[in-house]
């Protein structure tokens, strides 16, 4: 028998400006999402977060 041990969902996403990628963590957090934010950089004049979720009720993967 197999079993999912540990999983996430990896999402990059790319924003207008810092603040709103500011609002959009922190509706994450409001709705009570278990997540990791892995990175964040500039890409031009956007802004790139890197954005590890937890997948249903699986425990995360642990880096």
């Amino acid at each position: 028998m197999k079993k999912v041990v540990a999983a996430c969902i990896d999402r990059i996403f790319e924003f207008d400006s810092q603040e709103e990628a500011a609002a959009y963590i922190e509706k994450l957090r409001s709705l009570k999402k278990v997540f990791r934010i892995v990175q964040r950089s500039n890409a031009g004049n956007k802004y790139r977060v890197r954005i590890q979720e937890q997948y249903n009720s699986t425990p995360m993967i642990e880096n």
